[in-house]
């Protein structure tokens, strides 16, 4: 079972660790509601810019009816980690992103009513678009992490992943330091967060330990999209 914390136990242990316990009236529990989302900001940067799977991740299907091309991604989307289509018989392959140049010769009729399934994918603001338009019956399946998680409730549960919460309090506590002026305690937890911040990262490039010693050849996973573009889409 995943450890979580709450807002109200992470806002208490801000004030401790920066020891304004007898001051909460400079720092109400809005303002120290802010820094722990802030901190929570930092702390997806952090893992995000390490290893984008070491944060929350989510998956959808997007089921295709054969008339539209651009479906519009969940609202807690943030990096497309992979899409995996299925097609006739159930028959699968890994989608890889066209060209933005080659959006216009993927769209045109002609290569639509040839086409028997989707070759590629495109993000396009909120939504994803894939071309050739797929055929009804096929689908897609996208994986994707998601976006910081902002606590607003006192009982608003966080994920703690390695018990990561205290990451999030010691940036809260360092910026009300910086507030209060107070450099010594200031720096002391700078140097903390340093230290975390390089467990982190090793804790990050760890998460899949199966990744594979030797290069791949990714020939047979990108066949579907080479055959596409074979038969004149490109």
């Amino acid at each position: 079972m995943a450890l979580t914390a709450d807002l109200q136990t992470m806002r208490d242990a801000v004030r401790r660790s920066a020891d304004v316990i007898e001051f909460t009236d400079k720092h109400p529990d809005t303002r120290i509601n802010d820094l722990i989302n802030q901190g929570l900001g930092a702390l997806s940067r952090l893992c995000r810019t390490t290893n984008p799977e070491f944060q929350p991740v989510a998956s959808t299907t997007i089921p295709f009816d054969g008339l539209a091309t651009a479906f519009g991604l969940p609202s807690n989307f943030r990096t497309l980690l992979s899409v995996e289509y299925s097609g006739d018989s159930g028959a699968r392959k890994w989608l890889e992103p066209f060209e933005r140049f080659e959006h216009a010769v993927l769209s045109d009729p002609d290569t639509t009513s040839a086409s028997t399934s989707a070759g590629g994918y495109r993000l396009l603001g909120t939504n994803l678009e894939f071309l050739p338009r797929p055929p009804s019956g096929h689908s897609a399946l996208v994986w994707y992490a998601t976006t910081v998680t902002q606590l607003a409730a006192d009982a608003s549960p966080f994920d703690t992943m390695e018990r990561l919460d205290t990451y999030v309090i010691w940036w809260a506590a360092r910026e009300i330091a910086a507030d209060r002026e107070n450099w010594e305690r200031h720096d002391r937890l700078s140097s903390k967060l340093g230290e975390l911040e390089a467990d982190i990262r090793i804790l990050a490039r760890s998460k899949d330990l199966s990744i594979p010693k030797r290069i791949v050849d990714l020939r047979f996973a990108t066949r579907g999209l080479r055959l596409a573009r074979s038969r004149g889409w490109r």
